[in-house]
């Protein structure tokens, strides 16, 4: 996961939405409890501290969930992000300390929480958010999905039509799958065949 750290401002070029809020990550990190700006652009999600000067800027595929908090007893109504990997300065909020190195990288995720000023702005911001994530799918998933059509496709490719059995000599070279396959197409049949068998019957006695 690439998190862009900010040393200024972000570009508005795109901002969609944005408001003042106050950031929590959890695990904590350099920018726990930071008030600052969330900016809801076209392409990324940045948010940034005039006081602190000190900011960061995130990819929308970085963003597994986001969703909107309601008040409770234990929590103030905010929008909820959790991410695909460690925030910067952040430990991981999964991990124990028994685990794999291997195991880590796979695991670790930080989560972000934004307490807007405003809390009547919270559906605009998650509308804005889910406006503008829409327009950034994941490439990745894209990806596997044509190399599983490429699969399908090759699978056909390969199939050879002299595979066929075409006469009751060659039963005897059909692998287990396909005695499998032959039985249960023969079943199929006898099944078609004595239904039919039985409405001829239910028509007979009907005459009679």
């Amino acid at each position: 996961m690439t998190v862009i750290v900010l040393r200024s401002a972000p570009d508005t070029t795109g901002i969609r939405f944005s408001l003042d809020a106050r950031v929590v990550c959890v695990p904590d990190s350099s920018y726990a409890n930071i008030t600052g700006t969330l900016y809801v652009g076209e392409q990324r999600v940045s948010f940034y501290s005039l006081y602190k000067k000190i900011g960061f800027s995130l990819n929308y595929q970085n963003i597994v969930i986001h969703a909107v908090v309601r008040s409770s007893t234990d929590d103030e109504p905010h929008l909820y992000c959790q991410l695909d990997g460690p925030f910067p300065g952040c430990q991981s909020s999964v991990n124990g300390a028994n685990e794999s190195d291997e195991d880590s990288e796979d695991e670790e995720f930080a989560e972000l929480k934004f307490y807007p000023s405003d809390t009547s702005q919270l559906d605009a911001l998650f509308q804005a958010m889910s406006d503008c994530a829409a327009m950034n799918p994941d490439t990745d998933t894209d990806t596997d999905e044509d190399d599983g059509d490429e699969s399908d496709v090759q699978a056909i490719d390969e199939f050879d039509p002299a595979s066929f059995i075409t006469s009751e000599d060659q039963l005897d070279q059909l692998t287990p799958q396909g005695r499998q396959v032959l039985e249960h197409l023969e079943s199929v049949i006898v099944t078609a065949d004595t239904s039919h068998e039985r409405f001829a019957d239910a028509e007979d006695a009907e005459q009679e």
